[in-house]
């Protein structure tokens, strides 16, 4: 939920195959392909082959710039996962989506396709590329060097390999075992029936005059009952959590198998696959599965008016 991935490679280093090989062109931007898309293909002559190559002009570069800028934070407005495949080799070009990533609470990944490449690497395989994907071998010698002279990124960014990103995307559940009870409190629950709050106890709230008098503790979590709560507001679209060694998931509607698969054990710990859904999907009321993979608490189980105590 809210993760951006930031490919970071020179060209030739495989961001596209990537890309390919993990089925993600539905949530993936290009800067080659807007470029692409704004400017026809022009002649180069390269002096040192004596041929020419087609490459995308100069002239496409400002503009396309201006749509990844609008296109990433379109997508961040609405807290869905962004994949940005472009180099991001220098850390300024990292950097430059921070504010995005700060004012919309997401997670940022950097994806290293660099990690085992050499320069002969690159260089080779950027004469079997298309046509129109070839670089200058200039240009990918001197993203070479930046790079093996900036292989530290920002703070604020997770560094992974490509081997990693299942995991990226995959939410763990929380280990509730060490509180002693688990409460819900329902939308419709009234002020002098909630519980007293104690440090040994978890929390749940769809009650917003409970969130504000206690949304702030950290063993109370709030859950979204519309997309603008979830969207707008932060709010966690659901939670999922093992209490007394069972696994469960709480959330305003009831969510699909579908919507998780396939759930893994990673260490110990289950793992649902939920890092492409769309947040506002959980918003929606759909039929429940039967069965269903993961035990489910939701407003639909629950009497609105009265605490849910899980042991």
């Amino acid at each position: 939920m809210r993760k951006i991935f930031l490919l970071r490679g020179a060209p030739g280093s495989g961001k596209s195959s990537f890309i390919a090989r993990h089925h993600l062109q539905p949530y993936a931007i290009s800067r080659d392909q807007i470029r692409l898309l704004l400017a026809n293909l022009t002649y180069y002559y390269e002096e040192e082959s004596d041929s020419l190559h087609q490459v995308v002009p100069r002239y496409a570069n400002e503009q396309t710039e201006r749509l990844v800028d609008s296109l990433v934070e379109a997508k961040m407005k609405r807290g869905e996962t962004v994949i940005v495949d472009s180099t991001h080799i220098s850390a300024e070009s990292i950097d430059h989506y921070q504010p995005w990533v700060e004012q919309y609470r997401y997670e940022a990944f950097i994806v290293d396709l660099m990690y085992h490449k050499t320069l002969n690497n690159l260089l080779n395989r950027n004469e079997i590329r298309r046509q129109y994907d070839w670089v200058k071998p200039e240009v990918i010698r001197e993203m070479y060097l930046a790079y093996q002279e900036n292989q530290q990124v920002p703070e604020w960014a997770h560094v992974i390999n490509p081997n990693q990103l299942s995991r990226a995307l995959s939410q763990r559940e929380s280990n509730l075992d060490h509180f002693a009870h688990v409460f819900a409190v329902p939308d419709q629950v009234p002020e002098e029936d909630f519980p007293h709050v104690h440090i040994s106890n978890f929390y749940f709230s769809f009650n917003d005059q409970f969130t504000e008098r206690y949304g702030t503790y950290r063993n109370v979590v709030t859950i979204g009952k519309t997309s603008t709560e979830i969207i707008d507001n932060f709010r966690l679209p659901y939670f999922v959590f093992k209490f007394h060694h069972k696994h469960f998931l709480i959330s305003a509607y009831p969510v699909r198998n579908e919507v998780f698969d396939p759930i893994k054990k990673v260490k110990g710990v289950w793992t649902y696959s939920t890092g492409l859904v769309n947040l506002a999907d959980f918003a929606l009321d759909y039929p429940q599965s039967r069965p269903q993979h993961v035990h489910q608490f939701n407003l639909s189980k629950l009497q609105p008016d009265r605490l849910l105590h899980i042991w």
